[in-house]
């Protein structure tokens, strides 16, 4: 699934290292508070798998997808204005299609994916990407969820896939208070194993992978520039 920040090109990686945890600690429930596209969550292996998200039209979108819905193989640039323009007149799981899958960069509506030279079918390649991962989505419970109301949780593998400090804004509702954030997941810790992906994170967080990643995340395709991802676990 195409979303700003998705974890699909190091997920290789990602999956044994959480799987790991899962697996030694013999739990039963696995948590992504910021589960975006559910690159990692529709690879991982538990009895249960709860994937949440503060974004609408990403969660109706998965959902929808987990129950039957397909999406249309073709959206032309004009539609995919009017349904920028006219949300409130398509059908949530239409708008996070259009948002997240057709959009350069997974970036909620940055701009339509275009190729000027006729080489590519972006909209072709969209569906076909989001064919090949709805069997993997069976069984996973979404809900729409800020991270902060998950207080009475233990015995859990939560795995955290915040908004970058530095990085673009994920969601038009607010800013993110990384200080609070930091807080919560030491709490949470105490009664569950919680992991991390970030580039830093303070004392009280270790360091248990990383790699570096070619990132390009606008429609100015300012490609090129190297970050290291890293995994941190709550120590």
């Amino acid at each position: 699934m195409h979303y700003m920040g998705s974890k699909n090109k190091i997920a290789k990686e990602l999956i044994p290292i959480i799987q790991d945890y899962i697996d030694k600690s013999g739990v039963g429930i696995y948590i992504e508070p910021f589960v975006g596209g559910a690159n990692v969550i529709d690879k991982i292996r538990c009895e249960r798998r709860i994937g949440y998200d503060v974004e609408p039209y990403i969660i109706s979108l998965l959902t929808a997808l987990r129950d039957g819905w397909v999406p249309p193989e073709t959206i032309s640039e004009a539609e995919y204005r009017d349904v920028k323009a006219r949300k409130e007149n398509y059908p949530p799981e239409l708008v996070g299609y259009c948002g997240y899958q057709l959009s350069y960069g997974g970036k909620f509506f940055d701009c339509y994916r275009r190729d000027k030279i006729g080489k590519r079918d972006y909209c072709r390649e969209a569906y076909n990407l989001t064919a090949k991962q709805v069997p993997n989505l069976q069984g996973i419970e979404f809900a729409v969820k800020d991270y902060r109301e998950l207080t009475d949780i233990s015995g859990a593998v939560i795995y955290c896939d915040p908004p970058y400090r530095g990085a673009g804004k994920y969601t038009a509702v607010g800013g993110f208070d990384y200080d609070y954030f930091y807080n919560w997941c030491i709490k949470m810790a105490a009664k569950n194993t919680v992991l991390v992906s970030e580039r830093w994170m303070p004392e009280g967080f270790k360091e248990i992978w990383h790699k570096p990643v070619k990132i390009c995340l606008d429609s100015g395709r300012s490609a090129g520039l190297e970050k290291t991802e890293k995994l941190f676990e709550v120590v």
